[in-house]
């Protein structure tokens, strides 16, 4: 079972955080982000997704936390980046639910597993 290597990036405007619904399993929450794809590096693939998914243009980002995830059907290595800046206002271009929530309102949520870390250390940070 090969790697699957995503960018996902967390858009905090004010301590707030911006999720969508799950793409996957319809009651999780996540970031947005994807694949990258073969001959991508992180950054385009951040950038492209990002903009794919939730329309905007990222104009700075800070790398935030590498998470390793492996269960018994995939293994990840998921790439999380801060969006500090970007143009236009994120919006689901999917279709998929989403809400701006506040950092203490996470941990409350249900995200994939792969996530649990991040937030402990979003809290933790903010």
């Amino acid at each position: 079972m090969n790697y699957i290597y995503a960018a996902i990036g967390i858009i905090i405007n004010k301590k707030k955080v911006y999720i969508t619904k799950g793409k996957y399993k319809e009651n999780t929450w996540e970031f947005p982000g994807g694949k990258i794809k073969k001959h991508e590096n992180i950054i385009h693939a951040l950038k492209r997704e990002l903009l794919e998914e939730v329309g905007i243009t990222i104009l700075k980002f800070n790398f935030f936390q590498y998470i390793k995830y492996i269960n018994s059907k995939k293994k990840l290595k998921l790439y999380f980046f801060l969006i500090k800046k970007w143009q236009n206002q994120p919006y689901s271009i999917e279709g998929y639910s989403y809400y701006w929530k506040f950092l203490y309102h996470l941990k409350t949520l249900d995200f994939p597993p792969a996530n649990h870390n991040v937030i402990t250390s979003l809290k933790n940070k903010f």
